[in-house]
């Protein structure tokens, strides 16, 4: 008996000891570890940068400077317009042939534009404005905000169809320059949505980029455009490259990843978890900072991606790095910071395609001007006047491709799987990226529906 006290008196000691020891070591952890967060929270601070979501509201902008004000009085038409458009017979297979638009079509646009004159010069204003707000409540649950979200966004893709149902009545008319411009447009109202918050509206400014592109090369492509306008264009193609909306769309994100954390139900819960949530907490930031980086990182493509997969396999060194982007965050674990990646490449590979299809609409119009008319022979790229930059395959850091074809200029980046197809450009995933000729006349009866 006396043996098994003293044994039981021992393990206790021992016990005890342990547990010190063990508190000691996660009071050191947990110091350790709320230190290095803080030092990461305040650099955040002190660059101006979002903390929390409320921080994401901006102080009121007058009402005649917001082109949300101008984007409500046009909405009811914009509507209606819309709702008109989709009635006309044979409107949508036209879309993407070079078929010239039929006399019917064009008559019955000419109606609906006359009928509702105050859309496009209002949505021509809401894109001159200088600034945009369109009220989201940053405030709300991340799920309510992109549910309030979500309906502002589509009626500025509304207002993106408007305003390319314009492009084309215009090209139709043969006024190429007023077609051009509507095409500014289009491309001011895609910065205005880069002024909202969160990576879902630097992916519809994408979308109306991308859309701005495709009608203005139709245009350039089907018709003589004035120098002056011409020239609006490349500066405008110029501005369009830059990387300040991806950023801040990341910083936004980042803001709501941090109130994620602050919230979890064991965020206090000082002796099992807070190290551990320290730990991961400055993992995320780590993380998000290296995708600010990548985000104005002038290297190619090929090179940027190589970066953001050895972040990927820091974070997760038991699956090859080659594999992460295609695969899902591990399930059941609060290191949510891993799902930021799946989601930031693609919006990666889309920044990457657009700066492509730019670069390549730049080309096209410099060699409008430099080619020599009925000639076939192609210029050099060095030859047209423009930066050393915006001749480069953003993909790979080689110059980019150009092919004269009977029907126009085919200029284009090998895209995201860096192999030259030919000029393929119908396939986003493994296609090449640029700008052609719109496709040949379809057959009757075989026209492909499609909307922008």
């Amino acid at each position: 008996m006396k043996r098994f006290k003293k044994t039981l008196k021992w393990t206790g000691a021992i016990l005890g000891a342990l547990a010190a020891i063990g508190l000691i070591a996660n009071a050191a952890f947990v110091w350790t570890t709320d230190a290095r967060l803080e030092r990461q929270l305040a650099a955040i601070r002190e660059a101006g940068d979002p903390l929390t979501p409320a921080e994401l509201v901006r102080p009121p902008i007058p009402p005649e400077k917001n082109a949300a004000t101008y984007l409500r009085r046009a909405e009811a038409d914009v509507v209606a317009i819309h709702e008109e458009v989709e009635k006309v017979p044979h409107f949508w297979p036209y879309c993407n042939t070079e078929d010239p638009m039929p006399a019917e079509i064009q008559k019955a646009l000419e109606a609906i534009f006359l009928k509702y004159p105050k859309a496009i010069p209002l949505l021509q204003q809401a894109a001159e404005c200088p600034d945009y707000d369109a009220g989201f409540d940053y405030t709300l649950p991340l799920e309510e905000l992109i549910a309030q979200m979500l309906p502002a966004m589509q009626r500025l893709r509304s207002d993106q169809r408007v305003l390319m149902f314009r492009v084309r009545l215009l090209v139709a008319e043969g006024n190429y320059d007023e077609a051009i411009r509507t095409c500014l447009a289009i491309f001011r109202l895609a910065d205005q949505c880069e002024r909202n918050s969160m990576l879902v509206g630097q992916l519809l400014a994408i979308t109306l980029r991308n859309i701005a592109i495709s009608e203005a090369n139709r245009v350039l492509q089907m018709g003589a455009v004035s120098k002056n306008v011409r020239d609006d264009l490349d500066a405008a193609l110029a501005r369009e490259e830059r990387t300040e909306g991806y950023a801040s769309a990341i910083k936004s994100e980042r803001a709501f990843g941090l109130d994620t954390f602050r919230n979890l139900p064991s965020r206090n819960s000082w002796l099992f978890y807070r190290g551990r949530l320290n730990r991961l907490e400055s993992l995320y930031l780590d993380e998000t900072q290296a995708l600010l980086d990548l985000s104005c990182d002038p290297r190619p493509f090929r090179e940027t991606i190589q970066a953001i997969r050895d972040i990927q396999a820091r974070i997760m060194p038991d699956k090859g790095a080659k594999d992460l982007p295609e695969k899902e965050p591990p399930p059941n674990t609060v290191e949510f910071a891993l799902e930021i990646f799946p989601g930031m490449h693609m919006i990666h590979v889309c920044v990457a395609r657009t700066r492509a299809m730019i670069r390549s609409l730049r080309v096209l119009s410099a060699l409008q001007t430099h080619a020599a008319a009925g000639s076939n022979e192609i210029p050099r790229l060095t030859d047209l006047g423009l930066p050393a930059e915006t001749t480069t395959d953003p993909f790979t850091g080689e110059p980019l491709h150009v092919k004269k074809l009977p029907q126009g200029w085919l200029v284009y980046s090998v895209g995201p799987n860096f192999q030259d197809d030919g000029g393929k450009l119908n396939d986003f995933h493994n296609g090449d990226v640029g700008i052609g000729p719109p496709p040949p006349a379809a057959k009757p009866g075989d026209r492909a529906i499609a909307t922008p």
